[in-house]
């Protein structure tokens, strides 16, 4: 039985503990911020397997009962805990409260004193971290790759979750799309007596779109285009992207090509990619 996994997001105030929450979210991680010590115990007997909690000094009055915590989530032989202290400069983390105008969780005369005042006191915290981040100057995309590498994540996961679509223009195009292409110039097996009650998934459809110039220059160009944009996508913080493939009806050429931009997309070692048929499910064929 594979231990639980649960992970302790703290650090300073303004460090980037919401944003690192939202990353192990994407990463699989049942997320809660904010969460008090004296509820926290109960999350060491849940089902959840993967936790990832957002503890700073908001979540105890002492910091002696937050150490306690950590202590009792340590003794547990069947967890298999992780503490990841984010920090930034103190100018760093002053601009960003300017920025932001919120306020500082710890009372003092001035912003850069409350800053230093809790440094002083997370410092004990940061010593019993399994790990520390200063994202003075990170990216969320470097912030991401240090978290994978502190908490030993598999290396499989992806970067991106790519969901292909086809869909027939004669019942509307998807609305929850990012990206769509026009097939509807391909040459149409719907005409061919013996392919029209067949469907895209079928091979004999399928080599019939596939045969032709036209339809192979279109693809090369489109898988061209893809594996520039994606990358650049997965750069920007992009987590999930929708790819929809449309024809008149959704039943031949567009299945086709979802089918063979899926097989070729799945390649990519990391890229997630999952596809669905719009009009099937919609028991349209």
């Amino acid at each position: 039985m594979e231990k639980k996994q649960i992970v302790i997001v703290t650090g300073l105030s303004g460090s980037g503990k919401t944003t690192a929450l939202n990353l192990l979210e994407d990463l699989g991680y049942y997320t809660i911020d904010n969460l008090p010590c004296e509820v926290g115990e109960t999350f060491l007997n849940t089902s959840i397997d993967k936790i990832a909690l957002g503890m700073d000094i908001r979540s105890f009055k002492l910091v002696d009962e937050f150490v306690e915590f950590l202590k009792k989530l340590r003794q547990h032989s069947d967890i298999d805990s992780s503490i990841i202290f984010l920090e930034a400069s103190k100018e760093v983390i002053l601009n960003r409260y300017n920025l932001t105008r919120r306020k500082h969780p710890l009372k003092a005369n001035t912003l850069l004193k409350s800053i230093i005042k809790e440094i002083e006191l997370m410092g004990i915290i940061k010593e019993m971290s399994t790990g520390v981040i200063d994202t003075s100057d990170n990216k969320p995309k470097e912030l991401v790759g240090k978290l994978k590498t502190l908490l030993k994540l598999d290396a499989d996961i992806k970067d991106i979750n790519i969901h292909i679509q086809s869909f027939g223009f004669k019942y509307g195009i998807p609305i929850d799309v990012d990206l769509v292409f026009d097939v509807r110039f391909l040459p149409n097996p719907y005409y061919i007596e013996e392919l029209k009650a067949k469907t895209g998934l079928d091979k004999e459809v399928s080599d019939y779109v596939m045969e032709f110039e036209v339809t192979r220059e279109f693809y090369s160009k489109l898988i061209t285009m893809l594996k520039f944009l994606i990358p650049l996508y997965i750069k920007e913080g992009k987590k999930h992207l929708t790819i929809g493939i449309g024809c008149s009806g959704g039943k031949h050429r567009s299945v086709t090509i979802a089918q063979v931009l899926y097989d070729d997309l799945n390649k990519v070692k990391n890229f997630n990619v999952y596809i669905s048929h719009r009009e099937k499910e919609r028991n349209k064929w």
